[in-house]
């Protein structure tokens, strides 16, 4: 096998178990292992960049993040690539969502540059969870006069009408975006063309680092890309059907047992 120089990991579902915490110290000492062994390590996540500097706050030498899906990468702190939404198609996907009844979300949120904005009659289904994933809210009355760099819209939909409004939306605006399930009812809707795989070849294309000497972990819908395009594409034992039909490997233990420390460990060891 080609050996692997760069691993890029998913958050949710994926790094963290479901208590949304990770083995701060083994996964230290990874870090250490895996920079010994001149084998780069980024976070490839749909969130957005604050939250996940909160999340690896306890790890300070994860310096990488594929953000937004892909959308926004940055490394030690500088901006090497970024893909926001046109201001008109965010608006028009806005103004959509507001008013077809076939599309109405729950609650939605822009994801921008300087803040995640919120209509203020927004109703998301779980409340913790938004002030959890999003720590940076700004209400407004109306998200379509929001004058910012927008990487992403976020919804929230019922489980089982997600892939329904997935495809609605990429019918609708054809090669305008990239609507895509992101987990837990959620659905991210971006630029088009962009996706985690094309973030992470970015990055690994920006350390002279082939798609073929990539591992990556994922377990949901916005990963799906990333695991069928990388030289090791390693889907979660807990993850969806859609992501496991296109890994190369499938974690032996879930997001609750460590399933992403257990692969690092077995890569560190070439024994993948």
């Amino acid at each position: 096998m080609t050996q692997i120089k760069m691993i890029a990991t998913d958050v949710d579902g994926t790094f963290l178990n479901d208590q949304r915490q990770y083995n701060h110290e083994r996964f230290s000492a990874q870090l250490a292992r895996l920079k010994a062994a001149n084998i780069r390590f980024a976070v490839a996540s749909g969130n957005h960049l604050g939250h996940l500097h909160k999340v690896f706050a306890p790890t300070p030498a994860v310096q990488t993040f594929v953000a937004e899906n892909g959308g926004l990468i940055v490394d030690h702190h500088h901006t090497l690539f970024e893909a926001p939404m046109p201001t008109d198609v965010a608006h028009a996907v806005v103004d959509a969502l507001m008013t077809d009844a076939t599309l109405r979300p729950h609650a939605f949120r822009l994801s921008g540059a300087h803040g995640t904005y919120v209509s203020r009659d927004s109703k998301p289904l779980d409340l913790d969870a938004q002030n959890y994933f999003f720590d940076n809210l700004v209400t407004v009355d109306d998200p379509r006069n929001v004058n910012d760099t927008i990487y992403k819209v976020n919804g929230e939909w019922p489980h089982s009408s997600v892939q329904h409004v997935v495809d609605q939306l990429n019918t609708r605006f054809a090669n305008q975006i990239h609507a895509t399930p992101s987990g837990f009812g959620s659905i991210d809707i971006i630029a088009p063309h962009m996706n985690k795989a094309v973030g992470v070849t970015q990055l690994a294309q920006s350390w002279g680092i082939d798609s073929s000497e990539v591992a990556a972990f994922g377990d949901n819908g916005n990963d799906k890309e990333m695991i069928a395009h990388v030289g090791l594409g390693i889907a979660m034992c807990n993850g969806t059907e859609a992501v496991r039909s296109v890994a190369d490997l499938i974690t032996p233990t879930d997001n609750n047992h460590d399933g992403v420390l257990d692969v690092i460990d077995s890569i560190l060891a070439d024994k993948v």
